[in-house]
Order: structure tokens, then C-alpha cells, then sequence
């Protein structure tokens, strides 16, 4: 199959109706119209993992934030009730996307919805002339680590002992996970 020609916006969106959800550009507008929704989601899992990671609730201001080009590259999918099971923020520092944060309700983990998520991201980016992504996650997040890595994502530090400074280049890493998900990886 020739990616070059495949509309990976199209597939993304294919793939997550194929099971009731739909991922969504989290605007400015909808998230001041539902900031307290996406404030109880991320709170409720920051304090799932506030032992592991030392993660603290986030107040209001976190939310709306206006980083730049934040309300283009942050993203969240939402089932067929409106209601939101993974959330991403992400913005630009310099020419390059940085990844924030993410975040996925515990019942729908093991989804594909980070695969989905950082194929419509690098689309996403791609579209708009970029070429890179990076972000730190912490390092006892194994699992998400393991993920990105799958994906092609590259460690290139450890920050403060503690967290890893991921890199990306956005088409190598929206074609290597398109194939995982193709695959069932």
C-alpha cells in the first residue's frame, strides 16, 4: 500500500466509529464549555497515580492555558454519550510539537486509542510542516514507554533522574504505528 496517498485522518476516524467513538480537536470553545468535564477526567486519573508518579490535581488554569497552537494539536476521543475516554494536550515549543500529557479512562486502556491518537497527531503535524514531536513521560510509566518506543519513538535524556526525554519524527513514527494497529500489535 502506498501511505502516501492514504487519508490517515480518514483511517483514524474509521477505525475508532468501528466501536462507537470519535476523536475530537480540543478547541478553545469546547474546552471552556467543558472544562470541568475534562477537569474531573484528568483529575480523577492524576490521583490514580499520584503514588506512582507524584502526580497533584491540576486546577482550572492548567486547562485553559492558552499554549501555542494548543487548541490544534490537543485532541481527545469520546464515546457514542459524549463522554470522554482519552485526552491529550500537546502544543509547539519552537518548531517542534511537544506532547504534554496524556491521558486515557481505565476501561478503555488497551484500545488503541494512543496508536490512533499520535497517527491522527503526526498527520496532524505533518499537514501543518512539522516534522518532529517530542515529550517526557516518567520513567516508572513502563508500559507507555514500551508503547512509544513500538511506535518509534527514541529516548534521548533523563531529566531530574526521573523522566525521559522522548523524540520523534512524525511521518516515520505515523507509518510504524499504522502498521501495529494493521498488524493487531
Amino acid at each position: 500500500m502506498d501511505l502516501q496517498t492514504l487519508d490517515f485522518h480518514s483511517f483514524v476516524d474509521d477505525k475508532l466509529a468501528e466501536k462507537g467513538f470519535r476523536i475530537k480537536t480540543i478547541t478553545k470553545d469546547l474546552m471552556e464549555s467543558r472544562v470541568d468535564d475534562f477537569m474531573n477526567f484528568v483529575n480523577s486519573i492524576r490521583i490514580e497515580y499520584h503514588i506512582l508518579y507524584g502526580w497533584n490535581k491540576e486546577n482550572k488554569d492548567y486547562f485553559l492555558n492558552p499554549l501555542i497552537d494548543k487548541w490544534k494539536y490537543s485532541f481527545t476521543i469520546l464515546d457514542s454519550k459524549d463522554e470522554i475516554c482519552f485526552v491529550n494536550f500537546s502544543s509547539v515549543y519552537n518548531e517542534i510539537i511537544h506532547n504534554h500529557c496524556t491521558y486515557a479512562r481505565q476501561d478503555t486502556r488497551n484500545f488503541n486509542f494512543a496508536k490512533l491518537h499520535i497517527i491522527k497527531l503526526c498527520q496532524t503535524g505533518l499537514d501543518n510542516g512539522f516534522s518532529q514531536q517530542e515529550g517526557y513521560w516518567p520513567k516508572k510509566n513502563k508500559g507507555s514507554i514500551i508503547l512509544f518506543l513500538r511506535m518509534g519513538w527514541q529516548i534521548e535524556d533523563l531529566r531530574n533522574k526521573q523522566e525521559l526525554y522522548m523524540t520523534a519524527d512524525l511521518k516515520s513514527v505515523r507509518n510504524k504505528t499504522y502498521q501495529l494497529i494493521l498488524t493487531g500489535k
